[in-house]
């Protein structure tokens, strides 16, 4: 068995390595009782490709009885948004019960304001569907609008630019928005970048 393989930085040994672990798995789960750690810190390994490589055999992971919480709460802000990216799937393989994904939800709060520019624009995207599958929740409803004024421009932009959908979902209603209009206004004042997007985001949602 090319444990070794798991991580490597060979696609095609990684792909390899994880057709004979889940063959093994399949043959003989018991084999795999003291190899199990190690296998689950693959779902946070420095490398997205390995990482990403691990996600993609999640009913694997509910086979062998890992426990994958703690990815949700890594304190990397890359291996956290895989994590929280991979919720569906975690659920729908019995991983974690939806439940159990509402109550860790706090874990991805600071993904909308990672320093990361990547990781902000792909949480941002994220929460949406999150707030269609019933993660992000009712009682949520003021977290999310706090960013609306938010001191950073980039986070602020990013969090009015997903106004419209989180409207069409009910989440947000016209009145919680009004009632945040300011600080999206401040920002069109110049000739920046920044600036010009604020205008368009007042623009396409009647402000």
């Amino acid at each position: 068995m090319d444990l070794a393989g798991l991580r490597s930085l060979d696609p095609e040994r990684r792909r390899r390595a994880w057709e004979e672990l889940e063959s093994l798995a399949s043959r003989s789960p018991k084999e795999l009782e003291d190899k199990r750690l190690y296998i689950r810190s693959l779902l946070w390994h420095k490398m997205q490709g390995v990482r990403e490589e691990a996600w993609k055999h999640l009913p694997l992971y509910k086979r062998l009885e890992v426990n994958v919480e703690r990815a949700f709460r890594a304190n990397s802000d890359r291996i956290k948004l895989t994590a929280w990216s991979h919720y569906p799937d975690v659920i729908s393989s019995g991983l974690m019960t939806r439940e159990q994904v509402v109550k860790m939800r706090q874990h991805f709060w600071r993904l909308l304001r990672s320093f990361y520019p990547t990781v902000r624009k792909k949480a941002w995207a994220l929460l949406v569907s999150m707030v269609r599958d019933g993660i992000v929740q009712e009682g949520d409803k003021e977290k999310v609008l706090s960013y609306l004024s938010h001191r950073k421009v980039s986070v602020r932009l990013l969090a009015w630019s997903k106004v419209r959908e989180l409207g069409e979902l009910g989440f947000l209603t016209r009145e919680d928005v009004e009632r945040k209009e300011a600080f999206l206004k401040e920002l069109t004042q110049g000739e920046s970048r920044a600036s010009a997007r604020a205008r368009k985001l007042v623009e396409v949602l009647r402000l």
